[in-house]
């Protein structure tokens, strides 16, 4: 292979779920935590999602070696089996001695009921693991909830995480699961990896087989998150086979073309390269090549229509002026005027001028048709006319003065114009920019805050707790889902929902509660 081309200890892109390869990307580290953070409560389901090849696997693979001593796992792989068969692998993963041949369901469920038993008098957890649960039998979900009704009065004595496609989800939404979907205490919907999180996920994989140097650039980096969507699995298979076709090839560094060369071949059938005007780069090149054309096009229609307004002002302007003057008048202006064809070129090239605001006298052009009796030939003369624009002062926000009332005491008076002075006041704090007002928060969990809010606060169960890998999640709050900005009741406001803790808000005081609790 290329191990000793590269200087690698191992293949590092293999796709078998290897906890020593698990990468912690912030989404894989709330999908850990999550599962703790719910086999930590008393409830009996957690549940744990994603797409094909996202690590939901590793993940939990990785979970298992973390568990402690006191706790004893039975992990499923298969889990297309009937009730029957289901309860014999559980007994099977249990170390429990049944009889195999006929045995029933209530032989096999009592059995299981006794192990559960003897295990909590020993301070022992007993854990239920199943792997692709989206192929589980609706009644053989309903079996694994009976399983779940043995209980003492602050735990359930077995606890189950269900690791599947987002087909699972759609599964748990029927009308005849809904008990079973009430149960489920913490979900977590694990999603791809970004560009970024990408890079970082070579890299460790890379040190881990003990190569500390980048054998993607750049480029090829892209091409693979844009083929395999940030797929975990996905990239393993690119990059093995780019590290293959680059060893064929004799090529230290894997590019882009290396990439999309063997991802063909990792693929088959489910790789097709995007014909060329399909391409990113060749789109945004057509994008901005329109854009530029629309602009030029714009601009060139605007200055025509400016030059077609111009013109039509000045003839409007000659129709509208008065045929005759004054001869006085006209003897001097006849000697001054300019003919119309002088003026009328430089009036529609000439560009407005703005004057500046400050200027209290501008100047206004009046144009004013003479007419000759010597000289048929209409003249224009401009004149300038000087007029006062000044601009008005700018007004001083009114004073407010509570002034004495007959009947009115003068306490109420004083309060009356505290009330006018604090409105000012906050007004003017207002306009301040968001940093001047903003002090930091330091959030306390409700057991740290005054005894008039653990008071206040109402009795609080909450039951679901639902957390995806994107920020948005919903918890299960005595009974019913509620969302960030809901009011629970008597001023009871969810603030935010973080992956182990919400944040809540009570008249005006905020405080923190652990996920799932109860208060």
């Amino acid at each position: 292979m290329y191990t000793n081309f590269f200087s690698l200890s191992e293949l590092p892109f293999s796709i078998a779920p290897n906890p020593k390869y698990l990468f912690m990307s912030d989404r894989h580290r709330e999908a850990l935590t999550h599962l703790n953070h719910g086999l930590d409560g008393s409830g009996g389901f957690v549940l744990l999602t994603g797409e094909v090849g996202t690590g939901k696997t590793t993940v939990s693979r990785c979970l298992m070696a973390e568990l402690p001593e006191s706790t004893q796992l039975a992990f499923i792989l298969n889990p297309t089996l009937s009730s029957k068969e289901l309860l014999a692998t559980i007994c099977d993963q249990l170390k429990i001695r049944y009889r195999k041949t006929g045995a029933t369901l209530k032989t096999l469920t009592d059995k299981i009921s006794e192990k559960l038993l003897k295990n909590h008098a020993n301070d022992i957890n007993t854990l239920l693991i199943i792997d692709e649960a989206q192929h589980l039998e609706a009644e053989v979900l309903e079996q694994l909830r009976l399983l779940t009704n043995l209980e003492t009065n602050t735990k359930k004595l077995l606890q189950v995480i269900l690791i599947g496609q987002p087909e699972l989800q759609q599964l748990l939404k029927r009308r005849d699961l809904r008990q079973l979907a009430q149960r489920i205490t913490a979900r977590y919907h694990l999603l791809p990896l970004n560009q970024p999180e990408l890079a970082s996920y070579i890299k460790h994989r890379l040190s881990v087989a003990d190569c500390h140097r980048a054998l993607f650039n750049k480029s090829a980096l892209t091409t693979i998150h844009n083929i395999s969507q940030g797929i975990p699995r996905l990239i393993n298979l690119i990059c093995h086979s780019a590290l293959m076709e680059a060893y064929n090839s004799n090529n230290a560094v894997v590019d882009k073309k290396i990439v999309v060369k063997a991802a063909s071949h990792a693929l088959g059938d489910d790789f097709e390269q995007p014909a060329w005007w399909q391409q990113k780069n060749t789109k945004r090149v057509m994008a901005a090549s329109v854009l530029a054309i629309v602009l030029f096009m714009g601009f060139w229609i605007g200055q025509g229509e400016q030059l077609q307004i111009a013109s039509h002002e000045v003839e409007n302007l000659a129709q509208t002026q008065p045929q005759t003057v004054d001869t006085s008048v006209l003897e001097k202006t006849v000697e001054q005027a300019q003919p119309l064809e002088q003026i009328q070129a430089p009036l529609l090239t000439q560009e407005p001028v703005v004057k500046a605001a400050e200027e209290q006298v501008v100047e206004k052009n009046i144009m004013q048709l003479t007419v000759s009796s010597d000289k048929p030939q209409p003249q224009v003369k401009v004149l300038k006319e000087k007029v006062d624009e000044t601009p008005a002062k700018e007004i001083a926000p009114k004073e407010y003065q509570v002034e004495a009332v007959d009947g009115v005491s003068d306490d109420l008076l004083a309060r009356f114009q505290a009330a006018i002075d604090d409105t000012k006041n906050s007004d003017v704090n207002a306009d301040k920019p968001d940093d001047a007002n903003t002090q930091p928060e330091n959030i306390k969990p409700l057991t740290q805050m005054p005894a008039w809010v653990q008071e206040g606060v109402p009795s609080l169960r909450f039951e679901q707790h639902i957390y995806a890998s994107d920020g948005e999640g919903w918890v299960n709050v005595n009974g019913r889902d509620r969302y960030e900005g809901d009011n629970i009741a008597n001023g009871l406001i969810i603030d935010k929902i973080l992956p182990q803790q919400v944040i809540l808000t009570y008249r005006g005081e905020k405080f923190s509660l652990p996920a799932l609790t109860n208060w």
